[in-house]
């Protein structure tokens, strides 16, 4: 089984080849260039490399969320632009729950947590490679008093660890640590070796069906939500006048469809793929 493994959740891009268990190949940039400059590239440069073909993989994991908005997209238009002209199948994965797995503590409640800014962190807490909970985004105050109520020992990583390392280290009261650096950021071989357990279990699907999980809304709509949104009100007795209102549930966390209309999906395909 070869499955190609893809996160453009956070800072860092990266890609993985993994067949039969064993990591192939991994490429990961963290460079500060945008993954829509480098992704694709570095997919054909693995495939290049380890001598395979696209023609060979089995499935495609990738990082569904949370993210960052643009990254995820770019990340799920790279994976379908490979995907769609030979039907593999795209197998989601949780940002977070690969997070995780770069932890080989198993033991201690892993916390991996990205920064989703205004003070806010996607998190979730896992044990052995299982969610306690649910992945959520939340301020760093409230993640510390939730680790201080909860025995045991903690363990931080991902891309929000150096934003807020000195607050975690002022508000908690527990017994933590931190991953090291090298384990620290996302790595698409733990998308990839993740994938592939999913994709024994039945859960690859087409990549017309593949879903993003962003946890909250992406932040136009959250501030069209606060600012009101502005609407023709075509069931008025004066449709031409403008109604503005509060849509309830507009904030709430929810799964948003990449349909095959949206422009952010014309990915290509190298050739040497």
């Amino acid at each position: 089984m070869l499955i190609l493994g893809i996160d453009a959740s956070g800072h860092i891009a990266s890609t993985a080849l993994l067949e039969d268990g064993v990591v192939l190949a991994e490429y990961s940039l963290n460079i500060g260039l945008t993954h829509s400059q480098t992704l694709l590239r570095m997919v054909a440069e693995i495939f290049s490399r380890t001598g395979k073909k696209v023609t060979e993989l089995s499935a495609i994991a990738v990082s569904a969320g949370p993210g960052s908005f643009t990254g995820l997209r770019i990340g799920a238009a790279t994976a379908k632009g490979i995907a769609l002209p030979y039907a593999i199948p795209l197998v989601s994965v949780s940002t977070l729950e690969a997070l995780a797995a770069n932890a080989s503590d198993r033991e201690s409640i892993v916390h991996p947590i990205m920064d989703a800014r205004r003070q806010q962190v996607y998190t979730g807490a896992f044990r052995n490679g299982k969610l306690l909970g649910e992945e959520e985004a939340i301020s760093v105050e409230e993640l510390c008093k939730k680790v201080n109520a909860t025995p045991g020992r903690h363990l931080f990583l991902g891309d929000a660890v150096p934003v807020y390392k000195e607050t975690l280290e002022k508000l908690l009261n527990v017994d933590y640590g931190f991953v090291s650096p090298q384990n620290l950021l996302q790595h698409a071989a733990s998308i990839a070796v993740l994938g592939a357990e999913k994709f024994a279990h039945g859960e690859g699907v087409p990549g017309d069906a593949f879903r993003l999980s962003y946890i909250r809304a992406p932040q136009a709509e959250r501030e069209r939500a606060r600012e009101g949104l502005r609407e023709y009100d075509i069931t008025h007795e004066h449709p031409d006048e403008v109604k503005k209102e509060v849509r309830e549930g507009l904030l709430a966390a929810q799964n948003y469809e990449i349909r095959p209309e949206t422009s952010y999906e014309d990915a290509n395909v190298p050739e040497n793929l």
